[in-house]
């Protein structure tokens, strides 16, 4: 399970906003705001996805049934697929 950000959606989006309009890349606003280059990155995909809405949080955890989770197992076991998305 990922961990809650720590950050604001208005900080996620001051650095992707930064990102977009400044030309900075991912490594120099991490380095400036302290975070993962890795979460800048995640924050640009997800805002370039889904807009502001990509930035905020889930409040819930989501549920996978026993069912799809044993078909997800197998299909890595297999071959079939990764751990990254």
């Amino acid at each position: 399970m990922s961990k809650r950000s720590p950050k604001s959606v208005e900080e996620k989006l001051e650095v992707v906003l930064r990102y977009q309009r400044e030309g900075k890349s991912a490594d120099q606003l991490a380095r400036e705001y302290g975070i993962s280059k890795y979460s800048v990155r995640d924050w640009i995909r997800k805002y370039q996805t889904n807009g502001i809405e990509g930035l905020k949080e889930s409040h819930t955890w989501k549920k996978y049934s026993s069912e799809l989770k044993k078909s997800a197992v197998e299909d890595y076991l297999d071959g079939k697929g990764s751990t990254h998305t």
